[in-house]
């Protein structure tokens, strides 16, 4: 795989072992899909880097936030002339840098800038018109109201809930709440149809405010489809009129089908199916018209 690194601004994989990311998950990271030279959702990624940066007190206020993400947007630049490709992924990561003592953070924090493209996932494709598998995780969120919506360096609670299966015919989990409340998928956000509107978990103790999730809610918005934003039960799930998950670089996944874990749940459990339904496709064609035009590199 072609990956092109760049560490504040140098062409270099090299990090210092000291850095407090590799420490103590002590930053925010951002994952943007790369189409034909196109950066999509850039600012509402930017906006999210931001907040994170902000919430974590890595940077002291807004017009240190701009300088950073100005400096990304400078090494995002530089990487894309290095990366020789117009379609692929930019990650973006920012840790509070090197030193202070233990857990205490330095007084004049020096951020850490990494940026690297790579290409884009293969075998997708696909699964946006054919739709998805998914199955219950046993591993649940932690709950914290401070970082819950952030998109911050600790997804250990994803690590572990991941690990739970292997069959690629299961393209995702879904991961519940501390209370048994149905929260989101594992690298994806959660939307339900019933009663002929969308609802989607509330996000204030746990969970990232995901950038498609955020698309999909202005959408309906200006669509005059009812959307609300609510506790959603296990069995309310089941009982959806269709499911779908999205995320920043897989748009809209329609869930198909949820699949028991026989070895967790009774024995005769059975599966449930869901439809593609007409809202998901036209919610899929809409959001399809905006990503053709965004914002290239160059234009950042």
């Amino acid at each position: 795989m072609d990956i092109t690194t760049l560490v504040n601004g140098q062409s270099s994989p090299a990090l210092d072992v000291r850095d407090r990311g590799l420490a103590y998950g002590d930053g925010v990271f951002e994952t943007i899909a790369l189409k034909q030279g196109q950066v999509q959702l850039w600012p509402s990624h930017r906006q999210r880097l931001a907040t994170g940066l902000l919430a974590l007190s890595i940077v002291a206020d807004e017009t240190a936030a701009l300088t950073l993400v100005n400096a990304i947007i400078n090494d995002i630049k530089a990487a894309y002339s290095l990366f020789g490709r117009s379609d692929g992924v930019i990650k973006i990561i920012v840790t509070r840098g090197s030193g202070g003592r233990g857990y205490a953070v330095p007084m004049l924090p020096q951020p850490t800038r990494i940026v690297y493209m790579m290409p884009e996932p293969s075998g997708r494709s696909e699964l946006s018109s054919e739709g998805v598998r998914v199955r219950l995780c046993q591993h649940r969120w932690s709950s914290n109201v401070a970082l819950a919506g952030i998109k911050h360096l600790n997804r250990l609670d994803q690590v572990i809930a991941r690990s739970e299966w292997n069959d690629v015919n299961i393209h995702e989990g879904i991961m519940l709440d501390q209370d048994g409340l149905v929260i989101s998928g594992v690298m994806s956000n959660l939307f339900i149809e019933a009663d002929g509107m969308l609802i989607t978990p509330k996000l204030d103790q746990c969970g990232i405010n995901g950038t498609m999730a955020e698309l999909v809610g202005a959408i309906a918005k200006q669509s005059g489809i009812k959307l609300v934003q609510r506790d959603v039960t296990f069995d309310a799930l089941l009982n959806a009129d269709a499911v779908f998950i999205t995320n920043s670089l897989n748009g809209i996944w329609p869930v198909i089908e949820f699949t028991p874990d026989t070895a967790q749940t009774e024995p005769n459990a059975v599966a449930t199916f869901w439809p593609i339904s007409p809202l998901i496709n036209k919610l899929q064609k809409i959001i399809s018209q905006h990503l053709s035009t965004q914002m290239t590199v160059a234009d950042l």
